[in-house]
């Protein structure tokens, strides 16, 4: 198994691709001349080009990443309640895993007049089910998208739109690779993307005491693991399990939270593709959940349209 380089890892590896009954050679990519290493190479951009139009289909990352996003109010996507006085920011991703940090100026303030916000006045609305200090890896898309201010935080002393707010937060599905070769028994992994796997920082307050829980993709070596902590909050680094690892895995072993529905989709996405590009000479046989009732062969629109389907749910809408 080798090392996928690029804008992070796919959400599904090449390994996961070929192992799927997709129907289609996929020695056959790039063309019928092409070695393993030509091969391996198209194939990683396939799946990139497929985790890029799934992406595109949900108008926002799945995977979990570190964001910063500018508010503007009291006005629609920073309110407050009247009878509690408590603020609520409407983000643009979903669903928040963790807040890093807040500060708030008055808006007519050239430059800024920053001030910060204490984690502990802030928090996140609806935690996502079953992501965090689950025994078994989540298969669902839940979660909020708002943040909640403690009382005057958001206020109309300056009238609408009269204040300015910056908050950093994790949003996603925490998704990454091994970056090189674990042993059973191992209880640290190497990863690309540390992103989202270690417990909230407002574990203290009021929940998450763990990290996520994802699955290892590994063939007959496939596992659950949990993370405890990781060295770095975003980015490369290593995660510290909660229990040692029952197999070894190579470097590249998928590691990730995301449901089977989006690497399904995934699968569905790199099938079309591969059909596109005219890499194999017939449309490939129905898969789980797709053809009709027939059980015919499936053409690249229908594997698209499966794709769009399966990840409506996972969709920005703000």
């Amino acid at each position: 198994m080798g090392l996928l380089t690029g804008p992070g890892t796919p959400y599904i590896t090449p390994e996961v691709l070929i192992s799927a009954p997709t129907g289609i050679d996929w020695t056959t990519i790039p063309d019928r001349r092409s070695g393993p290493r030509e091969q391996a190479a198209e194939q990683s951009n396939i799946c990139l080009r497929a985790t890029g139009l799934i992406e595109g289909i949900t108008n926002q990352p799945l995977r979990a990443t570190l964001d910063t996003e500018y508010f503007t109010g009291p006005d629609w996507k920073v309110t407050v309640r009247a009878n509690t006085q408590v603020g609520r920011l409407l983000t643009s991703r979903w669903p928040i895993l963790d807040i890093v940090s807040g500060m708030v100026s008055p808006a007519f303030s050239f430059p800024r007049n920053w001030q910060s916000i204490a984690l502990n006045q802030m928090d996140i609305e609806l935690p996502p089910i079953g992501l965090f200090g689950a025994a078994q890896a989540a298969d669902v898309s839940e979660g909020g998208q708002a943040i909640l201010l403690a009382p005057g935080l958001v206020n109309w002393n300056l009238g609408r739109n009269g204040w300015r707010y910056v908050i950093s937060f994790i949003n996603g599905w925490p998704h990454t690779s091994l970056t090189s070769p674990a042993n059973a028994g191992d209880t640290t992994i190497n990863v690309d993307d540390c992103t989202g796997w270690a417990p909230s920082t407002l574990a203290t307050i009021d929940y998450f005491p763990n990290g996520a829980t994802g699955i290892i993709y590994d063939g007959f070596r496939q596992e659950v693991a949990q993370a405890a902590s990781t060295s770095a909050q975003y980015g490369a680094g290593t995660v510290t399990l909660t229990a040692p690892l029952a197999w070894e895995h190579d470097a590249g072993t998928l590691f990730t939270t995301l449901s089977r529905a989006v690497m399904n989709a995934t699968i569905d996405m790199c099938s079309a593709i591969a059909l596109e590009r005219g890499a194999t000479a017939t449309e490939i046989q129905s898969m789980s959940g797709g053809g009709g009732g027939s059980g015919g062969p499936v053409g690249s629109e229908q594997l698209r349209t499966f794709a769009e389907n399966a990840v409506k749910s996972y969709a920005r809408v703000i």
